[in-house]
């Protein structure tokens, strides 16, 4: 393999999802080549680099995970100011899609820093390929709410977007999960159920939502084990329904109160720019009115 040369700029890198093989050659020289790299987990990054057998110089690779996200944006920056060449990485996959590093990619733009993707191993992609499901429009919304009545709120709206929707899931939440998805989305609704892509265990199974829990159910009581492991599942909801912005505007308030009362004001806010398609300035206002009056107080001017 030709050895790369990385001229100074961000780097934003897929990495793995399960398969060391699956590495591209590209993502493998730029983390042996670049000035410093940024990791969601800095051990699984050292370890991934030791298993190509590759070596890094004491703290050149260092932490970037949601929660030190925004304090570390100024640190990148810094960095692409003395013209290093400095590579972006999540725990598996590619960052800022479900993973940190949005912050930084939108600062680096604003900047003025050049960007470059180094693609390779996504979970959506991999799920979408071997789904079969011909519609459109696809879209991909991210983990599932944890609380049930939020995730509820949100199963509905997805319903009501129409399309391929695609969805991440953890192991711990999977069942309730999926019952509510089979109460939100309808039992016969289409499903890819994806866990473990490219791993030893990897479980692939596809049918109605319905016959899809029994199956997992049915492995559940052969191997408790068969339960663990991050899960990607892909849904076949129909044509999409009339999307009428004034009725979505309409709805903003009530699922502002609904959403904010189960999360952070933050994360409502996401949720209702993906439902509702309003501005995310909007959104934040309207958690935050809906705040205020669960506390009892009157809105200010």
């Amino acid at each position: 393999m030709e050895k790369l040369s990385l001229a100074p700029g961000l780097y934003v890198a897929a990495t793995p999802i399960g398969h060391l093989a699956d590495i591209t050659d590209r993502v493998r020289a730029a983390l042996s080549a670049s000035d410093v790299i940024f990791a969601e987990d800095t051990r699984r990054t050292l370890s991934l680099i030791q298993a190509l057998g590759m070596h890094r110089p004491a703290g050149s690779v260092r932490p970037l995970h949601q929660h030190n996200e925004r304090n570390m944006v100024a640190l990148v920056l810094a960095e692409l100011a003395l013209h290093r060449s400095v590579m972006l990485v999540s725990d598996a996959g590619t960052p800022a899609i479900s993973d940190p590093g949005f912050m930084v990619v939108d600062a680096a733009w604003k900047a003025g820093y050049p960007i470059t993707p180094l693609p390779g191993a996504s979970a959506v992609t991999a799920a979408l390929s071997i789904c079969g499901f011909a519609r459109w429009p696809v879209s991909f919304w991210g983990f599932a709410p944890a609380r049930p009545v939020a995730r509820r709120a949100w199963l509905l709206e997805l319903q009501r977007h129409g399309g391929v929707a695609v969805i991440f899931e953890t192991p711990h939440r999977a069942e309730a999960s999926l019952a509510d998805c089979e109460a939100a989305l309808g039992a016969d609704t289409p499903m890819m159920f994806g866990r473990e892509i490219t791993k030893h265990h990897e479980t692939l199974l596809r049918g109605s939502i319905r016959d899809v829990r029994q199956r997992i159910a049915h492995l559940h009581e052969q191997d408790q084990g068969s339960a663990k492991g991050e899960m990607v599942w892909v849904f076949d909801l129909g044509e999409a329904g009339p999307r009428e912005q004034d009725h979505d505007r309409h709805k903003l308030k009530e699922w502002a109160a609904l959403l904010g009362a189960e999360m952070s004001a933050a994360a409502a806010a996401r949720c209702l720019v993906k439902m509702l398609g309003v501005p995310r300035d909007e959104a934040y206002d309207a958690v935050m009115l809906a705040h205020q009056h669960q506390r009892g107080k009157a809105p200010g001017p």
